[in-house]
């Protein structure tokens, strides 16, 4: 080797031994795992059989990058031998082709053990595993014979003296694929976690189960390096243009990608020969996997669980179930009445094949022991050891304390929506200058996002929602919203107006779902007078989250777009809130939260006096006399679709209202800052009709928020004076529209009863009407070439009709009666023949029943903590 060779700068020996000891790892237990698997158990199963395949591409994909280290990969450009160029080339290539299939063979090992695993237990394990192993394959499949035939000819991608050839980035296409991995690498890693924490597990077997899926997340972290690394492979300009090893010291720059890819492959197949070596391990070093100085303490203490447990079975106890309508079991039983050596059995059957049990035990005293676990449920459930939580009782019966920790965690969900919607729509205008759209285009981002309300909220949403529950519901969402997320990464790689419109559908689809749950859930959590105020604060938080994203969008994320017209960088944002959105949705999975079945909502109805076929007026009025709650819930469902058309309306024709007005020059502020600066004066709005709610009428509150927005919008629309004059009234104007979703919203709720639902999906699809109203103004403009200013009576239109349903609300009594807050002391019954009138005389004669029940009924210690203790060992003993 001469001098010049050994001083030249090469990242060679490096990528070298990296992927050379990970391979040798890799290797080390993949020959375990056939050992155990072949060796010990003598059973052959097929996720065996796809490692082996997994550990042959792995090698090929390894050779061929320690290969291309001798032929220049990992050295700058001028350092290479031309005669080096055309090996190099095929080691990249070979690697291009092969890096595909051995994470598809890899993932689809994992998977086929995830279904051997929950085979007749774990249906809902089973059914996203086969969802996640079709991805996989699919995306596997689609990658490889794109890699393959990236160039036309095929030749033409590892022959550099080949011409006139026509190629596709390799770059690009792995930067387009990145969510797709990122996806299913967060699916492997996040669905056997509510089987496995469900166990109860010996201190040493919880330590190995810990450092594997910290392998896991490890492995997760390589692909988000790997990633980084091919964005610096290439130039950001030619990204979309630029073949195989053709850009500037591309040798140089992928070669650490490369070598992250084989660390994540080959730590990949690390994982999952982790679970199956528990039988070798028993064989060679039984004490790393078992706890011999806690069995003796352990068994005894079982044994007494067990008698204590045997005793409940034979008494008329019956355990008690949850008040949930969730076909998710976030919490499991634990199981209390198993010996060490059962428990250690739950453990057996991730390592052992079906139909092979230990014969540690007798079937006959598994069976007893399986009986006795399930009559010991007990109210509070245990995970993984390190998680104690008591079941929730209905959300209708939340008071307190108790109320508040629930609505404060779905209030997190507010704010990430909020978050989303402020950052889109920040980068909805910087896509347009940078691709050159029109403001057509521009407005059919916005209409995807909030067209996308009408399906979500009225499809999966409602179904989630009436058939999985609150949490169901949540979980679901936040999984389609992060799916979004991801997708916008491609979208930004290649600039395409197709691909944003896509992401931007798919993210609103999953906030529609969630918002169908958490807006009921904050109006329903907790006593119901109460119920706009903590849905107007809870909305409050989600205004200050989309100020805080636009002010992080504009200050951070795009300052340098203007220099640098690319939003690739940014992606690195939408993968921190699609991780964070995993997190979020574990987090609720675990979280026991309140439900409300039908039956609840039906019963609470009916306390506050609301009879389903209450009429509206008490004689017909023109030969009409619609039903109460449908007529209240239509005019609220289209007060809401007024409204948003508004909001949405105002919130895109802002900036350019103010610029048709007067020069940039001249604005007081930006028309960024001023927009942002409306958005603020909307969050406030919320808090302070929050407030007022505690002491006025919230129909009272809506009224004064549509009379208010229509007036300020009508001054917005006809003030002759430039932009800063413009921008007083239409500041207010944002003041007074921050209120109106969340009244409407509570107040359209109340007294649905097993309508409850449905009503909350109709309300939430109703914010749809952000899709339409933009391309209004936009025709008023142009048909009638209009100015902007002008287009603005759209706005004054929407909320003069929106203004008929607080009129409506404040002028009928019986609907008065119905959407008027009643305190919990003074629910009484009302029919449907004096209108629900509240008498004196009525009320009167409900307290002396209430006095009366009181001093009947004794009760030891004091406040009425007592009722709630006895309904709760009421319902623990009807079980």
């Amino acid at each position: 080797m001469s001098d010049h060779e050994q001083t030249m700068p090469s990242r060679g020996r490096s990528v070298f031994v990296v992927t050379t000891i990970t391979f040798v790892l890799a290797s080390f237990f993949v020959v375990a795992r056939l050992i155990s698997r072949f060796g010990v158990l003598r059973h052959k199963t097929a996720d065996d059989w796809v490692m082996i395949l997994a550990w042959f591409l792995a090698f090929g994909l390894s050779f061929s990058i320690d290969y291309g280290t001798s032929k220049g990969l990992g050295r700058h450009d001028v350092d290479i031998p031309q005669s080096w160029l055309g090996q190099l080339r095929g080691s990249e290539y070979a690697f291009t082709i092969l890096y595909n299939p051995a994470l598809m063979a890899t993932k689809t090992s994992i998977l086929i053990f995830y279904l051997r695993m929950s085979r007749n237990t774990q249906q809902i394990l089973r059914i996203a595993s086969y969802i996640t192993l079709g991805v996989v394959n699919i995306a596997g499949v689609v990658l490889t014979f794109l890699n393959a035939f990236q160039c036309s000819p095929v030749s033409a991608a590892y022959d550099p003296t080949k011409s006139n050839q026509k190629c596709i980035s390799i770059v690009t296409l792995y930067l387009c694929s990145a969510p797709v991995n990122i996806i299913t690498d967060l699916a492997i890693l996040v669905l056997p976690i509510p089987v496995l924490t469900g166990m109860r597990l010996p201190q040493r077997q919880k330590t190995i189960l810990i450092l594997t899926f910290a392998l896991g997340v490890f492995v997760t972290i390589v692909d988000v390096v790997r990633i980084y690394y091919l964005q610096q492979a290439v130039d950001v300009q030619s990204i979309a243009h630029s073949r195989l090893g053709t850009g500037v010291d591309f040798a140089w720059t992928a070669s650490t990608a490369l070598m992250w890819s084989a660390v994540e492959v080959n730590i990949g197949i690390i994982c999952a020969c982790i679970p199956t070596l528990k039988p070798l391990v028993k064989r060679i070093l039984p004490s790393m996997i078992t706890d011999r100085t806690r069995s003796a303490s352990v068994t005894e203490k079982s044994g007494s669980f067990s008698s204590q447990a045997q005793g409940d079975s034979n008494g008329d106890q019956r355990p008690s179930v949850a008040e949930s309508n969730t076909n998710l079991r976030p919490l499991p039983p634990a199981r209390i009445g198993a010996t060490q050596e059962e428990e250690m059995d739950m453990m057996d059957f991730l390592t052992t094949p079906g139909g092979m049990a230990p014969a540690i035990s007798n079937p006959i005293n598994r069976t007893h022991t399986a009986r006795t676990t399930r009559t010991a449920i007990t109210e509070n459930t245990v995970y993984f050891g390190f998680v104690n939580m008591k079941r929730p009782k209905s959300m209708l019966k939340t008071r307190g304390k108790e109320s508040f920790k629930y609505c404060i965690t779905v209030t997190i969900l507010f704010f990430l929506w909020g978050f989303s919607y402020g950052l889109l729509n920040t980068l909805n205008n910087e896509i347009s200058q940078i691709a050159n759209q029109t403001i057509s285009q521009t407005l059919g981002l916005t209409s995807a996002y909030f067209g996308a309300y009408f399906f979500g909220a009225l499809t999966v949403g409602q179904w989630a929602l009436r058939v999985g529950g609150f949490k169901t519901t949540f979980i679901t969402g936040l999984c389609i919203y992060g799916t979004g997320t991801l997708m916008f990464w491609p979208s930004a790689v290649l600039t395409s107006f197709p691909g944003f419109i896509i992401s931007n559908f798919v993210v609103g689809f999953g906030l529609s779902v969630t918002e169908t749950a958490a807006n009921p859930f904050l109006a329903l959590c907790g006593p119901s007078e109460y119920a706009e105020f903590r849905l107007l604060m809870a909305q409050g938080v989600q205004a200050t989250g989309s100020v805080l994203s636009q002010l992080l969008a504009e200050k951070v994320l795009f300052r340098s777009v203007a220099s640098d017209p690319s939003l690739i960088d940014v992606q690195w944002t939408y993968l921190a809130i699609a991780l964070f959105t995993v997190i979020l949705a574990l987090f609720f999975y675990y979280m026991p939260l309140p439900e409300a079945t039908d039956d609840d909502l039906a019963e609470q109805a009916s306390n506050l006096g609301i009879s389903p076929s209450q009429k509206v007026f008490s004689t017909p009025k023109l030969g009409l006399n619609p039903t109460l709650l449908y007529t209240s819930l239509a005019l609220a469902v289209s007060a809401q679709f007024l409204y948003v058309a508004a909001q949405e309306s105002t919130s895109v024709f802002f900036g350019s209202l103010l610029h048709s007005l007067s020069p940039a020059s001249k604005l007081t502020l930006s028309a960024t800052n001023y927009g942002i600066l409306g958005h603020t004066t909307f969050a406030l709005g919320r808090f302070i009709f929050a407030t007022l709610c505690l002491v006025l009428t919230p129909r009272i509150l809506l009224l004064t928020s549509f009379f208010g927005g229509t007036i300020f919008a009508a001054l917005t629309m006809s003030v002759s004076t430039n932009a800063n004059g413009v921008a007083g009234p239409a500041l207010i104007f944002f003041f007074f529209e921050g209120p109106v979703w969340p009244l409407i919203f509570a107040i359209g709720l109340r007294g649905l009863g097993r309508k409850t639902k449905q009503g909350a999906s109709y309300l939430t699809a109703a914010a749809s009407g952000g899709a339409v109203f933009p391309f209004v103004m936009l025709a008023v403009q142009r048909l009638n070439h209009r100015s902007t200013q002008y287009a603005f009576c759209v706005v004054v239109a929407l909320f003069a009709f929106g203004l008929l349903y607080p009129l409506y609300l404040n002028s009928v009594p019986r609907v008065r009666h119905v959407v008027d807050p009643v305190p919990e002391g003074q629910l009484l019954p009302r029919d449907e023949g004096d209108g629900g009138r509240d008498t004196p005389v009525r009320r009167l004669s409900h307290r002396f029943s209430v006095i009366y029940e009181k001093i009947k009924s004794p009760r030891p210690g004091s406040g009425g903590a007592w009722v709630e203790h006895r309904e709760s060992g009421g319902g623990s003993a009807r079980g």
